[in-house]
């Protein structure tokens, strides 16, 4: 039981040291956790509440208001009639009242104000998911710099087995007299150079992996391995949040604009006042009484004219400036799509010279190694072939991981 323990730790320590994440997941995790992403929630309910409030422009309106007044003078009969009295009202009079109005047809106020309530929210939004978008790139640099370290780690270890290729046929050598030490030492000396790159590259790495980490709120180390993407086909389609922002602008304008048109069309309502005072509907009746009247009542608005072809002129400047923005960028757009697309044509040629380059620096550093057994070159002559090679593998490595890192740089230029 103890040893079946002991196999599971081991098996959950080797799963945990395989972890593998790839670059969708990257963005996935880094576009939940970044703290920009609540805003969305915040702004759901800003649009839930003031929809609320705009609808609830159907319920009945209610004031209730109380007022005592005193006043010079009261309206009296100018003449006496016989036998009739009539006591005049008091100088100080009550009142209370409750005013109850409910609007039956508002022009279309209401449903413009739930649509202005809509438009606000979806450019809030798409105003977030503009700053989201960027977020890709930055992965990008972060996870392919990993990925470009990592192959540079994998080809120094090579390196480092051709540079002990070496030093045990100079060993040889030495212990029979051919050479002299100091030509050992050269290949040592570049051993501890390729211990010194490791560590930087390793150092490099790190601060990768703690960016990442940051990022996308995962705990990563050195044994996390990232998946290298394949190269994609680029989709034409421009799904960029910034085409959807300037869309939701002018749907807004658009609204402001039937706003505008539906604050001067004619209202109409019902309304009731009812109340307690002193004197009531009855002025020949100088008492306390309660009072109440009830009827439609239609509004038309005339003074919204005066500044209506201003205000609709002022939205329309805007609408024009919005497509200004548009055109803007997308000619910046387009711009960089079509540097990154000749960048990789560019990469792509210089990855196939690559090749023959490779291939032709492993048959020389091949040969040069069994001169250097046979003592017809110097452990210098070898070190410089085996340097050549390095660096046209380091070199092919670059242009992949650039070639990588400039297509998906151009899919998010695209957000596909």
């Amino acid at each position: 039981m103890k040893n079946l323990k002991y196999i599971f730790l081991l098996f959950i320590g080797v799963f945990n040291a395989q972890e593998t994440l790839t670059l969708e997941q990257c963005y996935q995790l880094s576009r939940e956790n970044y703290p920009l992403i609540k805003k969305q929630e915040l702004i759901k309910k800003s649009e839930q509440f003031t929809t609320e409030n705009a609808l609830r422009g159907w319920l009945p309106q209610i004031n209730i208001t109380a007022q005592a007044t005193y006043q010079n003078d009261v309206t009296q009969f100018p003449i006496k009639l016989p036998n009739v009295s009539v006591e005049p009202l008091s100088n100080d009079q009550y009142k209370v009242f409750a005013d109850v109005s409910q609007t039956i047809y508002d022009g279309g106020n209401i449903k413009n104000q739930k649509k202005l309530a809509q438009a606000q929210a979806e450019i809030q939004s798409q105003q977030i998911e503009v700053e989201l978008d960027k977020l890709k790139e930055r992965i990008n640099q972060i996870y392919f710099g990993i990925l470009q370290t990592d192959k540079q780690l994998a080809q120094l270890q090579l390196t480092k087995t051709d540079i002990n290729e070496g030093i045990k046929k100079a060993e040889a050598q030495l212990k029979n007299g051919v050479i002299f030490r100091s030509n050992l030492d050269v290949l040592k000396a570049e051993l501890v150079k390729l211990e010194q790159r490791e560590i930087e590259l390793k150092s490099v790495k790190q601060s990768f992996v703690q960016m990442l980490s940051y990022f996308i709120k995962r705990n990563l180390d050195e044994n996390t391995q990232l998946q290298t993407p394949e190269k994609t086909l680029i989709a034409e389609t421009n799904n960029r949040s910034e085409l959807k922002l300037y869309d939701a602008q002018k749907s807004l304008i658009e609204t402001q604009k039937k706003l505008i048109k539906t604050k001067n069309t004619p209202k109409l309502g019902a309304f009731f006042q009812g109340g307690y005072g002193k004197p009531g509907f009855n002025l020949l009746k100088n008492e306390f009484d309660t009072f109440y009247i009830t009827g439609i009542r239609l509004n038309i608005p005339i003074s919204g004219f005066y500044t209506k072809k201003n205000d609709l002129q002022l939205l329309e400047n805007q609408n024009q400036d919005i497509e200004i923005q548009r055109e803007n960028f997308l000619f910046n757009q387009n711009f960089t799509e079509i540097q990154q697309k000749n960048d990789l044509d560019k990469i792509q040629n210089l990855i196939d010279k690559d090749d023959e380059l490779i291939t032709l620096r492993k048959s020389i550093k091949k040969a040069s190694l069994a001169q250097l057994e046979n003592g017809v070159i110097t452990t210098n002559d070898y070190l410089r072939e085996v340097n050549a090679e390095e660096q046209a593998v380091l070199t092919k490595i670059s242009h992949e991981i650039q070639y990588l890192l400039t297509q998906y740089n151009l899919k998010a230029n695209l957000n596909n």
